[in-house]
């Protein structure tokens, strides 16, 4: 869910099939903590440019796949001079969320056995440490 977006965008053409969108996107989502599954509010915010090519050559039918150059990642190509903004934004919006959202750095999480908020009650819960193929490891750290 997002609230009160604001911002704001500037188009500009730079040649007779090129344009220029320069922007900045504000906004807040409602999400959930990765660690104990509570409401978190996020303040997003995301600054961007996209150039614009209507007709090139790089959108035509047949075009295979190629890999995508780092010059590419801000580039649109378009069969028709208009742009749609909506998705732009959509995609900006996706691209701030941070890959991992917790509500506080001191967030204990979820009891794995139980599922107990530990924020806010301790549990009965024996705690086992799953092995994992690296426990070796821990060997040659503890000498």
């Amino acid at each position: 869910m997002v609230e009160g977006p604001s911002g704001k965008t500037i188009a500009a053409l730079t040649g007779s099939s090129e344009a220029v969108i320069k922007g900045e996107l504000r906004c807040m989502i409602l999400s959930s903590c990765d660690r104990c599954c509570t409401e978190v509010k996020l303040k997003l915010a995301a600054d961007f440019v996209y150039v614009c090519m209507v007709g090139s050559e790089e959108y035509g039918p047949g075009r295979q796949e190629t890999e995508c150059r780092e010059e590419d990642y801000n580039r649109l190509y378009l069969k028709e001079p208009v742009i749609d903004l909506g998705p732009l934004y959509r995609e900006q919006v996706f691209l701030s969320i941070p890959p991992q959202i917790i509500c506080d750095e001191s967030c204990r999480g979820l009891c794995q056995g139980c599922g107990t908020d530990l924020n806010k009650t301790s549990c009965e819960c024996e705690q086992v440490e799953n092995e994992s193929p690296f426990a070796v490891l821990r060997q040659l750290k503890d000498r």
